[in-house]
C-alpha cells in the first residue's frame, strides 16, 4: 500500500509538471455573402507562445488548426490569394490544456487595376511596365510616390495588377529599362503618369476599394534615347580620377536594372559615356579604390522626354561632373542639461538622408559619457535622430561648429568634419499616458499615437513623439520637451506622414490639445481617427 500511494503521488506531481498543450481552431470564410462560403488554402500565421512562427493552411470546408500549443499569447493573421489580408484584433491568451475555438475571419476581396497600353497609333505595345504608386513621406515629410505593385503588359498591350490594399493609388507606365544585351538600341516610350501626364506633380489618384475593379489605360508616345556623359574628379583637389559608374532609378522608378560606364585615365582623364540612356529619374554612383581609398560620389539626375527624330539625328545630351570622396566621419558626444551622472550607453545616434534614396551611415550607440563616433558617411543632408535615451531625457539642442542643425539639415561636404558635433539633452522631460476609443467608446489596441507640436515648432522633427496603443488601447509617451501639443490617434498612419503639414491640416479637428509641464501628466485620450 505504502509503495502503491507512493506511485500514485509520484504520478500525480509528474502529471502536474507536465505542461497540457492547448489547440486554436477557426475557419476562414469570404465576407459579404449570403450562404456562407469558405476559403480554401488559406495560409493563417501564428506568433507568440514559444517565439516559433506556426504555419497552417485551411482545408477544402475553410477550416485550420493549431494543435500542440504551450500556455502564452499568440497572434493570429490569414492572408489568402485574391484577399486583403486580415489579423485577429486582439492576442489569443491560452492557459494550460486550454482551447480556443470558433475564431473566424471574414476576407474581403481586395480591388484590381487593369488596363491597355497603346501607342501614338493606337498599336499595343508589350513589355510595358505599368505600376501601382501609394504616396509616401520622407523624413522630412515632403510627399513621394513608392511602388506598391507592377505588372507587364501582355502581346495584347493589357496588363492586371491585383491583389491591391484598398486606398489612393497613382498610376505609371514607361518601357523596361534595357539590361545592356540588345544588340540594338531598344523603342521606349516617354514615362507617362495617369493620366497621360509626365510629372509626378501633375497625376491624378484613383481611390481603390473593397472588391472592386478599376481600368487606367495608358496612351505612350515614343521618346529619344539619352547621351549621358560627363567626367569623375576627386572633390577635395579637383583632380580627375578612373571610377565605374552606375545609372540607377531610384525607388518609385519602374526598373532594377543599371547602366553602366567606366572612365579611366587614358587618353581623356575621367570621362565617361552612357548612350540609350531612357528618359527619367536616376540616381549616378561613381565608384573608385584608386590609390587604395575607396571614393564614392553621388548625384540625382532627370532625363525629360524628348520627342523621338530617327538616325542620323543626335540623341539629346546631358553632362554631368561627378565629384567623388572618400567616406567622412563625425566626432559627437552627448551632454545632460542637469549634469547628473547617467549611463547612455544605450543611447542610440542616428543620421538620416533627407533624400530617401540615398544611404545614410549606420547607426552607433554612445560609450557611458556620451562619446560617439559616426563613419562611413557620404557628402550631403543629414538629419539627426536620438534614440533610446535613458529616463525622460530627451533632445534639446544641437550644434555642428555654429550651426544649429535641429533649425535645419546638418550639410557634409566633400571634406573631412573638422567640427564636433555637440548634443544637448534636456533633464525636464514629461511623461504621458495616452488612450484611443473608437465611435462605440471601445479602447483600440494597435493605434498609431503621435503627440504634434503647436504650430510654431511644427518643422522639428524631434520635437513630435510616437507610439503604439497595446492590448488596453494605451501607451505611454515618454522624454517629451515641455510645451502645448495636440494628441493625435490614428488607425492606420503612413510612416512621416504626420510630419507634412497638408496631412496633418486634414485631421486637425480630430487633435486633442494637451500641456506637458511636469514630468507626469494627467492621462489624455484620443478618438481614433478611421482608416481612409
Amino acid at each position: 500500500m505504502k509503495r502503491s500511494s507512493a506511485g500514485l503521488v509520484l504520478a500525480l506531481v509528474a502529471l502536474q509538471l507536465t505542461p497540457l498543450l492547448g489547440a486554436i481552431t477557426g475557419i476562414v470564410i469570404k465576407a459579404g455573402t449570403a450562404i456562407q462560403q469558405p476559403l480554401r488554402n488559406a495560409r493563417l500565421e501564428l506568433t507568440g507562445g514559444a517565439g516559433t512562427v506556426l504555419v497552417t493552411r485551411t482545408d477544402a470546408n475553410g477550416k485550420f488548426v493549431f494543435s500542440n500549443l504551450a500556455p502564452g499569447e499568440y497572434g493570429l493573421a490569414v492572408t489568402c490569394d485574391g484577399f486583403i489580408r486580415q489579423d485577429f484584433p486582439k492576442k489569443i491568451v491560452l492557459g494550460r490544456g486550454q482551447q480556443a475555438g470558433n475564431i473566424l475571419f471574414e476576407l474581403d476581396p481586395a480591388p484590381t487595376a487593369a488596363g491597355s497600353v497603346l501607342d501614338s497609333y493606337g498599336e499595343p505595345i508589350a513589355n510595358i511596365v505599368v505600376e501601382a504608386l501609394r504616396r509616401s513621406y520622407d523624413v522630412r515629410g515632403n510627399s513621394r510616390l513608392a511602388r506598391a505593385a507592377t505588372a507587364v503588359t501582355d502581346d495584347r498591350g493589357g496588363y492586371r495588377i491585383f491583389w491591391l490594399d484598398p486606398g489612393e493609388y497613382f498610376f505609371y507606365a514607361a518601357s523596361p529599362l534595357p539590361d545592356g544585351t540588345e544588340a540594338q538600341p531598344v523603342r521606349v516610350f516617354a514615362p507617362t503618369y495617369s493620366p497621360g501626364v509626365s510629372t509626378p506633380d501633375d497625376a491624378k489618384p484613383l481611390r481603390l476599394t473593397i472588391g472592386r475593379e478599376v481600368r487606367v489605360d495608358f496612351r505612350l508616345q515614343r521618346a529619344a534615347l539619352w547621351s549621358v556623359t560627363g567626367q569623375t574628379m576627386i572633390g577635395m583637389t579637383g583632380r580627375s580620377v578612373a571610377a565605374t559608374i552606375t545609372a540607377t532609378p531610384p525607388a518609385e522608378a519602374p526598373s532594377f536594372s543599371r547602366y553602366r560606364a567606366q572612365s579611366s585615365m587614358t587618353p581623356y582623364p575621367g570621362l565617361f559615356s552612357m548612350e540609350n540612356v531612357a528618359p527619367g529619374s536616376y540616381i549616378l554612383m561613381a565608384k573608385t579604390g584608386s590609390g587604395g581609398q575607396e571614393m564614392t560620389g553621388f548625384q540625382r539626375i532627370v532625363l525629360r522626354p524628348s520627342a523621338f527624330i530617327p538616325p542620323p539625328a543626335p540623341p539629346p545630351k546631358y553632362t554631368v561632373f561627378l565629384k567623388l570622396s572618400p567616406p567622412l566621419s563625425v566626432n559627437g558626444r552627448l551632454f545632460i542639461e542637469s549634469r547628473e551622472t547617467v549611463d547612455l550607453r544605450e543611447a542610440n545616434v542616428t543620421l538620416i538622408s533627407t533624400d530617401p534614396d540615398l544611404p545614410s551611415p549606420r547607426s552607433v550607440f554612445a560609450r557611458p559619457d556620451g562619446q560617439f563616433i559616426l563613419t562611413g558617411i557620404v557628402p550631403g543632408s543629414y538629419v539627426l535622430e536620438i534614440s533610446n535615451l535613458p529616463q525622460d531625457l530627451y533632445l534639446k539642442a544641437a550644434r555642428f561648429g555654429a550651426e544649429d542643425i535641429l533649425a535645419k539639415p546638418l550639410t557634409l561636404e566633400t571634406r573631412e568634419a573638422a567640427n564636433p558635433l555637440q548634443i544637448l539633452l534636456g533633464s525636464d522631460g514629461g511623461r504621458l499616458q495616452v488612450s484611443a476609443y473608437n465611435d462605440k467608446g471601445e479602447t483600440h489596441s494597435g493605434a498609431h499615437f503621435v503627440l504634434v507640436p503647436d504650430v510654431k515648432r511644427r518643422d522639428r522633427r524631434e520635437q513630435y513623439r510616437v507610439a503604439t496603443s497595446s492590448e488596453n488601447g494605451q501607451a505611454v509617451l515618454r522624454g517629451i520637451p515641455p510645451g502645448s501639443y495636440k494628441l493625435f490617434a490614428w488607425e492606420d498612419l503612413e510612416a512621416n506622414a504626420y510630419l507634412s503639414s497638408d496631412y496633418l491640416r486634414t485631421y486637425e479637428a480630430f487633435g486633442v490639445p494637451v500641456n506637458i509641464s511636469t514630468s507626469d501628466n494627467p492621462p489624455v485620450s484620443a478618438r481614433l481617427i478611421p482608416k481612409e
